[in-house]
């Protein structure tokens, strides 16, 4: 993300924040996104058009969301519409960028640290609810610093991954991309729980601070609350010399669901089937404890929306399930951001309306700007309605926000692979399975992209790899590479055989299409779209972009079942 300066402002983009004399200004992410669109294009006067279609694509709203928008940034920094100093209204046209501006290399120098992981605290001793304890506490300080506005802190979805990983905790840091990281451990002895953790700095391993609290056992949730407060209170004190942070409300911290819920997160980070299913068993048992514990319902609607992704729930038995997990945590929590992105999520890949997924988004986002998820949900949708570049701003911002993100890694490999950049697609997913070896969906992309630069062994080798944690998905995405590098004997005997389905073991038809377009059957292929469309299957949003439909895209027929299917159609695609 570029930065830039102006006057005594500073627009740190990896951090994504506006500073006026180092201190943050307050920024709602709508006037955030618009000023990033002012400061790229300087001197430049942007339509009203334009910049609605930026900040609101796809979405029905009116002019008077933009004026306000730029009511609220010009407060920001300081001005109004008859004393402007920064963006000048053109009459009749839009609006401009007029103040001079530097655009920002390197790192920003900074007199503090500005940002932070919280690693997952560690067990030193073998009870099972120290290990609960140990991530709800992580959960809790997270929540805390965020609340303060002054630091930069990455979300339990970035530091889950480390829950149990051997690497010195500096080097994690610089994965994170962050200046201080916290590490912590919980010892059991008897009736007391002793805390200790440390601040440290990155990369100079300077000790920022150490502090240790012992306390009962009498209660767990409390002495988490305890222990998390105290220590976010010492964190901040010291990174900011600020008052104390304000207490972040923990949705349902206190519950019994909230440790069944942790575990739950931390399985769904895998993305694979049987981890998804375990999430949800998790999630089903902490609903059971506590029906009125949003985080679980939100969670829930992700992992069933996993599954039917993984081909391993039918799209339509999933979407119901998720859309009503993801309504009731949103009934139960109206401000829990996480409920609106997972219903955000049904809209975009079971119901196909970019629309009303993009509204959804967008509350998310403004409930919780830091939301790696939501940007990276929302970053997916704009590149399916064909807003490339804008969806490549949104995946970076959901990279900053969460650098070690698997699944967001391997997304901006996709969004390159629909954007025809295939040796772009190819380092992102290099980079992805650097990370994690074992990432299908990355390898799967990987072998697809492979096929567009003419390594068509490369894709045979990656695809056989990936078919092991593909689950259903396996024998088409297979049988494509198989038959686009020239292997149709097999990829023949994979439409034949594994890809019938029978009653006990159903398969999606759009497996189907896929094996007769890698093997140039196009009949074939139409055969079973409308097949695919009767079984809501997921990949069917994917067709206006994909570059797997360009054979199919220029003839009336795919045409006419795109407009049947009321599915988005890119003229650039």
């Amino acid at each position: 993300m570029n930065s830039f300066q102006f006057g005594s402002f500073v627009l740190e983009g990896r951090l994504q924040r506006l500073l006026l004399d180092g201190q943050i200004v307050s920024l709602k992410p709508k006037a955030y996104d618009l000023l990033c669109k002012l400061l790229a294009e300087p001197d430049r006067v942007l339509s009203k058009d334009e910049l609605l279609d930026y900040l609101w694509p796809r979405q029905e709203v009116g002019e008077a969301n933009l004026t306000q928008t730029i009511y609220e940034l010009r407060q920001a920094l300081g001005e109004t519409a008859r004393d402007a100093s920064w963006i000048e209204t053109v009459p009749r046209r839009g609006y401009r960028f007029k103040g001079t501006v530097s655009e920002l290399t390197g790192s920003i120098p900074s007199s503090a640290p500005n940002s932070i992981a919280v690693l997952p605290f560690r067990a030193l001793t073998s009870q099972p609810e120290m290990r609960d304890l140990g991530l709800g506490i992580t959960d809790a300080v997270i929540l805390s610093l965020s609340s303060t506005g002054r630091l930069v802190v990455r979300s339990l979805s970035a530091v889950l991954p480390y829950a149990d990983s051997v690497q010195d905790s500096l080097a994690i840091g610089r994965l994170l991309e962050v200046d201080t990281v916290l590490e912590g451990t919980l010892q059991q002895y008897g009736d007391r729980v002793r805390m200790s953790a440390r601040l440290l700095a990155c990369p100079d391993r300077v000790d920022l601070w150490a502090g240790k609290l012992e306390t009962s056992t009498r209660d767990l949730f409390a002495i988490q609350d305890q222990i998390a407060q105290q220590t976010s209170d010492a964190v901040t004190e010291c990174l900011s010399n600020e008052v104390r942070a304000p207490r972040h409300k923990a949705y349902g911290s206190h519950s019994e669901a909230y440790p069944l819920y942790l575990k739950a997160r931390y399985c769904w980070q895998r993305w694979v089937p049987e981890a998804s299913r375990q999430a949800l068993q998790y999630l089903d048992a902490a609903i059971t404890l506590d029906p009125k514990h949003a985080p679980s319902h939100a969670w829930q609607s992700a992992a069933w929306s996993t599954l039917a992704i993984l081909g391993e729930v039918a799209p339509s038995d999933a979407a119901k399930k998720a859309r009503r997990a993801a309504q009731r945590a949103i009934e139960l929590e109206g401000e829990y951001s996480e409920g609106h992105e997972m219903l955000g999520a049904v809209q975009l890949f079971f119901d196909w309306d970019l629309s009303a997924a993009a509204r959804s988004f967008d509350i998310a986002i403004e409930l919780n700007p830091a939301s790696a998820n939501a940007r990276h949900l929302r970053a997916i949708s704009l590149a399916l309605g064909g807003h490339d570049q804008a969806a490549l701003a949104e995946m970076e911002r959901a990279l900053s926000a969460d650098p070690s993100s698997v699944i967001a890694n391997c997304d901006m490999g996709m969004i390159h692979y629909w954007g025809r950049r295939f040796s772009e697609a190819k380092r992102w997913f290099d980079t992805t399975l650097e990370q994690d070896p074992d990432f299908a969906h990355a390898r799967s992309g990987l072998a697809f992209t492979l096929l567009e630069l003419g390594e068509e062994d490369v894709a045979v080798r990656e695809i056989r790899i990936a078919s092991g944690n593909r689950g259903r998905n396996a024998p088409g995405e297979l049988a494509y590479v198989l038959g686009r590098a020239g292997h149709t004997a097999e990829a023949g005997s994979l439409l034949t055989k594994q890809l019938a389905s029978g009653r006990d073991q159903p398969v999606d038809p759009y497996q189907r299409v896929l094996a007769h377009l890698g093997l140039e059957d196009y009949e074939g292929a139409f055969g079973w779209l409308d097949q695919a469309l009767e079984h809501r299957s997921r990949d069917l949003v994917l067709l206006g972009v994909s570059p797997i439909a360009d054979p199919m895209r220029s003839s009336a027929r795919f045409k006419d079942f795109m407009k049947r299917a009321v599915l988005p159609q890119v003229t650039s695609a």
